[in-house]
């Protein structure tokens, strides 16, 4: 029998509430390397961090300020914040409702934005600190981009689009007007300006015009917008001091685009060499998204596409790809976006591998994701790179991102924006302990089980919770409340019951500290640790989790949970 002592360790992403840092708080942060963005390696690089504003990278012989807070991350690799250029944050769907996503239930604007908090979450776990997210319904990637600005949500630096200009097409429903635009309907060309203000006057960061057809299984790219329209939508957007993307899937509609004016053209395939070349002159952001449709492929069975509808997705991805690869090699402007929808949250970066795939370094596709979309939102001067002056967006990643981009999409293990660490599954935290204990081997198995558990729990992601349970697993409960103490014993089929049938689930992460672990024989593990139930940051509960599990012939299980759980001091 071993017995591991491992103080402090996260077993569970930490989310903390993203509030700015006091400006007299001074944060040291070591790490083995730091990757700045400008092309500059710091070996045991060190950056001096005040507020949510990043001072200076200083070298491991330099004096470092005397009030200043170290933290050792000296394992990890430094790298800017990384930024999606291409997200809908307001697509939720949960995954254990049985529902296909694009057919859900109607929600209000006000559930549509406490249930997108859930995916601005899981999109600062890959390490993207900042997004444009392209297209929602009733401004509520408004409402959730200034909850997380002004009231403390988690979440990444959001800019917004409002409705994207679409062509209203019939059927139309009984007494439309169609002398007028709203929700971005436009009926004609006379109308694109009026639906541009109404976007700004809204309150959006960037325009989005769906400029052909083209979306989940649906990969036609039918022009919808001529291109006297895209250019009267450029015009007006950059009258208002607004930058402008357009989607199109076809080649036809990427042409237009990119003759319009506009700043970024997304997903197009099939460009010919002459609008290439017409990109690269004109520095036309080219945002290829060719990873989300392997999601809707990988995923076909949730969203209930046929084999047929798969083959097409592969097909376009395919040709995405080979459009993306002739692109860089014409010396156009390439940026990562990932059009995350629903559970695509999490999968963020997985575009960086086929920016690799198709002709790009490393350290270029990094760029991609850090100082190429920074100027495309016109932050050039604030985002996308480690430097004084900028915002404390930074990203801990295990391995060289310089050499290996996995680094970036498997490697993130901690992550800062603005000065507060939002994610956290090195024990580090803010606190910078070192020498302290960490699993490896067969406890590091185990680790994994139990954080992979916390983390679909915390998500709500009941099947995969009940994936994660031996047969006939069970669930004792210690709590209390008004000065009592109550128990529950269930089984995890019962627990899991009772969890599914709630209506407002509430994504909350676990962080353990204290931590033991016990391997007898190899067959059996015991995990005890200190918890804290962390909800925006704020700690709602803590107490002590102890967990029993099992080896069986698909790996370790848990067979029993146990917590004991009191109120937040």
């Amino acid at each position: 029998m071993r017995l591991i002592h491992a103080g402090a360790i996260a077993l569970s992403t930490v989310i903390a509430l993203v509030t700015p840092a006091p400006a007299q708080q001074i944060k040291a942060l070591k790490f083995a390397s730091v990757v700045d963005g400008s092309g500059r390696v710091v070996p045991q690089g060190v950056v001096i961090v005040s507020g949510d504003k990043i001072v200076r990278v200083a070298g491991p012989r330099d004096a470092l300020p005397a009030n200043a807070q170290v933290v050792d991350l000296t394992r990890y690799t430094a790298i800017p914040g990384l930024i999606d250029l291409h997200t809908h944050m307001t697509y939720y769907w949960d995954s254990t409702s049985g529902t296909d996503p694009w057919r859900q239930p109607g929600r209000t604007p006000e559930q549509t934005v406490q249930l997108s908090r859930n995916n601005a979450v899981r999109t600062l776990e890959t390490g993207v600190t900042s997004v444009r997210d392209l297209g929602a319904s009733n401004y509520t990637d408004v409402a959730l981009r200034d909850s997380i600005n002004k009231a403390g949500w988690t979440g990444p630096r959001m800019f917004v689009a409002g409705f994207g200009l679409q062509r209203a097409r019939p059927p139309f429903r009984p007494n439309t007007d169609s002398t007028k635009t709203a929700r971005g309907r436009v009926y004609n060309i006379s109308q694109v300006a009026e639906a541009v203000k109404q976007q700004v006057d809204a309150g959006v960061d960037y325009i989005k015009m769906y400029g052909s057809t083209g979306s989940g299984a649906d990969v036609t790219g039918n022009e919808t917008f001529s291109y006297d329209e895209m250019k009267a939508a450029v015009d007006a957007a950059h009258a208002l001091g607004k930058l402008i993307a357009i989607h199109s899937y076809g080649p036809e509609g990427g042409r237009d685009a990119t003759r319009a004016g506009a700043n970024s053209v997304e997903h197009p395939i099939d460009l010919d060499d002459a609008t290439l070349a017409e990109m690269a002159r004109r520095g036309t952001m080219y945002v290829p998204t060719i990873d989300h449709n392997r999601y809707y492929s990988d995923n076909a069975k949730d969203f209930h596409y046929t084999a047929q509808q798969v083959a097409a997705l592969d097909s376009f991805r395919a040709r995405n790809f080979e459009t993306a690869r002739r692109a860089f090699k014409a010396g156009v402007k390439l940026g990562m976006g990932s059009d995350a929808v629903f559970t695509g949250f999490g999968q963020n970066t997985r575009e960086l591998g086929w920016l690799v795939k198709a002709g790009m370094s490393p350290a270029q596709a990094l760029a991609a994701a850090t100082t190429v979309p920074a100027a495309l939102l016109g932050m050039e001067k604030s985002l996308g790179a480690i430097a004084p002056g900028f915002f404390a967006d930074l990203v801990a990643v295990e391995g060289n991102p310089l050499a290996d981009v996995n680094a970036v999409i498997n490697g993130v293990r901690w992550v800062m924006k603005s000065g507060a660490v939002v994610v956290d599954r090195t024990g580090a935290g803010g606190a910078g302990k070192a020498g302290e204990r960490r699993p490896s081997g067969a406890e590091q198995a185990i680790v994994d089980v139990v954080e992979s558990f916390l983390l679909h729990l915390g998500d709500h992601q009941y099947d995969a919770v009940e994936k994660d349970f031996a047969p006939k697993g069970l669930v004792v409960v210690t709590r209390q409340r008004d000065g009592q103490w109550m128990n529950s014993f269930q089984t995890a089929e019962e627990w899991l019951t009772g969890l599914r049938g709630n209506p407002n689930p509430t994504t909350f992460r676990e962080p353990l500290t204290n931590l033991h672990v016990t391997i007898d024989s190899d067959q059996l593990a015991f995990v005890r640790a200190d918890f804290q139930i962390m909800r925006d940051g704020r700690s709602v509960s803590h107490g002590v989790d102890q967990f029993t599990l099992v080896r069986e012939l698909s790996g370790w299980k848990i067979a029993v949970v146990a917590y004991t759980s009191l109120p937040a001091q």
